[in-house]
């Protein structure tokens, strides 16, 4: 597939879903970039809205989406750049992102400096939205929020060659990072099996090396460890140009730079910078590769850092400089850093990239960070994902709508898979894949969180940052599969994938419908509308699952109640906001709390469609049954692939140290005697060996390769 074809299947796309949620196809475009670039970690929480008006002098204020990002302590305005071309491609020049980018200005400007509602109606949003800006930014740099702006241009144009460079004059005394995501970036990014890295060489920041020295661990691992030193005008400058790009994935969503922490660092940069050295914890860093100097006692440059421990310190170094704070100067302040290089020059295969989740998940952990990173955090990396992925090209769904063959759901466990899975397929091929893995059905790791929380009454979860929201749902699901993994299985995926049904038409009915104004509030909506219904149920009643599944979409009786749910929920949303922002009240617990108070009774027509609940309770036993039964087929045909000779080592090299008892010894004797005679070992079996060697690895016994 090259960018041509991309471009003309994306476009495609887009018009098919604005055709079907009869909605526009920019639209789609801004929802479509938005989603795909949280799901990358570039945006955090990213709220689509689009504001356009004539301030004063008649220059034009305007932007499609905003957000912010706690990690630099930015405002995030998102411009749309979209021509709708199928047949042609069109440039997006240099003075068309003046344009967007001095449109985005003008509205900060209005809003933190004039009055946005000299320009619009009285209950336009914008109006809140301003207040909202001006508040965070606040009064100078001491008492403020927001230490630096990012602006984002998303086009499904090409850049121009003429376009040299997209650097930005500071706003309001802050630093300003202009993005711009061009239908190639993305093509780039989503459909290559590559991504963006970040790249550079010291010396581009005034510093000619970072002091280091190198860890001899004794050991055969693939990576390095260095110690190093690192200036912190350095490190400073580096945040000030790539900002929350340099923080790890999975500790961006959950840091914030305010706290009592900065404090102290900030009086340390202030009062104290010579003792910053000693005073401070450090930082950890991953990085895939480093170059040295020619002496070999310094790196030069640095391929892909990730920070994956002190974030709050670099940011606060960062900030020393914008609010001027460092008035000793910085020559004096020198931070700790551990470094990790796994040595990796190419792009990372699947494996290589569950390495480095691995590492960077292991140090964060063990790191003493001020910002506790919990395992779920690190949910992104849990089997369960796996687990969903097997049973997504397992589980066939119904042909529906007259299509003559079944269809796919297709859990994209790593970004980009589903167009990576494409990339060298014939055209004829991939139209074959398409129509067995249709784009409508490709879900992520967290629209899948957001569903499924939904369907398990969370709402107000629902309506945090997607970040958020998947850290809560990793609780339910670690809880889920360590007391009962066998529950996910293929009935299990049914209902996930019915969950995702659920909301996507219950979103585009609320889209279609008269009393939705336009640019509304579905994404607070859907979720409390569908977890009212989940409260109303009877307490011996359930969704015909079967039947959605069947249908691959709601049934009429299940579609009309949710959408008479989904008005009460707007109502209420409406009130409760009072004039001020939906997504804001709709986050608070007290909202749902209230919600759920709200007098609402089923339609019995609505009643009678649902099934028994000892029913559904029963379906899924059986399932939970034949999938413990398949997994202990799986966990002895392993076991006895490993083979005589491997469990007879094991015995040997268990004996010698001396760690478990002679019961113990003689029964992992007995299975390579069991294994030798061809014979496949019992579940029962299998349970106690495991039970076993689970036993000495807590003693501290490491098991051999195979």
């Amino acid at each position: 597939m090259d960018i041509l074809e991309f471009r003309t299947q994306y476009i495609d796309n887009l018009r098919f879903k604005a055709e079907h949620e009869g909605s526009e196809p920019e639209t789609q475009f801004i929802n479509q970039a938005l989603e795909d670039l949280e799901a990358i970690g570039e945006l955090k929480d990213p709220i689509p809205m689009s504001v356009e008006m004539k301030g004063r002098r008649g220059r034009i204020m305007a932007f499609d989406a905003y957000a912010y990002d706690d990690a630099d302590a930015s405002l995030v305005l998102i411009a749309s750049d979209f021509s709708n071309e199928r047949e042609r491609m069109l440039s997006l020049t240099n003075s068309r992102i003046i344009e967007l980018s001095t449109r985005m200005r003008n509205f900060l400007d209005e809003a933190v400096n004039g009055s946005i509602s000299d320009y619009c109606d009285d209950s336009d949003e914008a109006i809140d939205i301003a207040k909202e800006f001006k508040k965070y930014i606040g009064k100078g740099l001491i008492n403020t929020e927001i230490m630096r702006f990012k602006f984002y241009i998303l086009s499904d144009s090409t850049l121009s060659k003429q376009v040299k460079s997209v650097a930005q004059e500071d706003f309001l005394e802050r630093p300003v990072e202009l993005n711009v995501w061009t239908i190639e970036r993305f093509f780039q990014t989503f459909a290559s099996n590559s991504s963006e890295i970040i790249e550079f060489d010291t010396s581009e920041f005034g510093c000619a090396g970072i002091q280091c020295l190198k860890a001899d661990l004794g050991n055969a691992d693939s990576y390095d460890s260095y110690l190093g030193i690192v200036p912190g005008e350095f490190l400073a400058k580096l945040y000030l140009k790539y900002g929350s790009k340099l923080l790890q994935g999975n500790i961006r969503a959950f840091l914030s730079v305010r706290g009592n922490v900065n404090k102290g660092i900030r009086r340390t940069i202030m009062e104290q910078p010579h003792k910053f050295f000693t005073y401070n914890n450090g930082i950890a860093i991953v990085a895939r590769s480093v170059a040295f100097s020619p002496d070999g006692t310094k790196i030069v440059h640095f391929k892909d850092p990730q920070i994956i421990n002190g974030g709050q310190t670099t940011a606060s170094l960062a900030n020393a400089i914008i609010r001027k704070e460092a008035k000793n100067g910085m020559e004096n302040i020198f931070v700790p850093m551990k470094l990790t290089v796994l040595n990796v020059e190419n792009d990372m295969s699947e494996e290589e990239i569950d390495k480095y989740n691995d590492i960077t998940k292991t140090i964060s952990q063990c790191a003493n960070s001020q910002n506790a990173v919990s395992a779920a955090d690190f949910f992104s990396n849990h089997p369960f994902h796996v687990m969903m992925e097997k049973l997504s090209d397992k589980v066939l769904a119904p042909p529906v709508d007259g299509n003559p063959v079944q269809t796919k759901w297709f859990y994209e466990r790593s970004r980009g898979k589903w167009e990576q899975e494409q990339m060298k397929l014939t055209p004829t091929q991939r139209k074959k894949y398409c129509d067995m893995h249709p784009k409508s059905q490709v879900i992520k790791k967290e629209k899948l969180a957001k569903c499924l929380n939904t369907l398990a009454m969370n709402p107000h979860q629902v309506c945090q940052s997607s970040a958020i929201n998947f850290s809560r749902f990793a609780e339910q699901i670690e809880k889920i599969y360590s007391e009962s993994r066998d529950s996910i299985n293929e009935e299990y995926f049914k209902k996930a994938i019915c969950s995702v049904i659920i909301f996507d038409k219950l979103d585009t009915l609320v889209n279609k419908s008269s009393w939705y104004p336009k640019g509304g509030n579905k994404a607070q909506i859907v979720p409390y509308a569908i977890a009212k219904l989940m409260s109303l149920l009877p307490k011996d009643k359930d969704l015909d699952w079967k039947a959605i599944w069947q249908k691959q979409n709601l049934f009429p009786v299940l579609a009309k109640e949710l959408l008479a749910i989904a008005y009460c929920s707007h109502i209420y949303l409406m009130d409760q906001a009072g004039g001020g922002l939906v997504r804001t009240i709709s986050r608070n617990i007290g909202t749902w709390t209230g919600f759920q108070k709200v007098k609402y009774v089923l339609s019995d027509e609505f009643v009678a469609s649902l099934v028994s609940l000892s029913e559904t309770k029963a379906i899924e036993a059986a399932a939970k049954r034949a999938h413990r039964f398949n997994s202990d087929i799986d966990q002895s045909v392993e076991i006895f692939k490993l083979g005589e000779n491997y469990w007879r080592r094991i015995y040997t090299a268990l004996k010698k140290d001396d760690l478990l008892s002679s019961g113990d010894l003689s029964f992992i004797n007995s299975i390579a005697n069991y294994i030798g005679k061809n014979s496949l070992p019992t579940s029962a079996q299998c349970k106690r060996l495991v039970k076993i060697v689970t036993k000495a690895e807590d003693k501290g016994f490491i098991m051999p390769n195979e």
